[in-house]
């Protein structure tokens, strides 16, 4: 079971990554991402699975397109 100091640097490091990927650039980035694995996606499968690709790289650009979500608290470990 970990200790409660490693508990509490994940915590801190969990809600580090949440800051980043929901800044301007990390939104950016992520959206920028969705566009590289969709094109990925579709090579591989020889286009056969667009119409889901494309669902889910329209999913990941609404969900990162709105500004930075109110979180309601610090993550916690459960």
């Amino acid at each position: 079971m970990p200790s409660s100091k490693s508990t509490a640097k994940s915590v801190v490091y969990l809600n580090l990554a949440w800051k980043a990927l929901h800044s301007p650039q990390g939104r950016a980035i992520a959206r920028k991402a969705a566009d590289g694995i969709a094109g990925a996606g579709n090579r591989v499968t020889g286009n056969r699975f667009e119409a889901q690709i494309e669902k889910g790289r329209a999913a990941v650009h609404s969900h990162f397109a709105e500004p930075e979500p109110k979180r309601r608290g610090p993550f916690k470990r459960r």
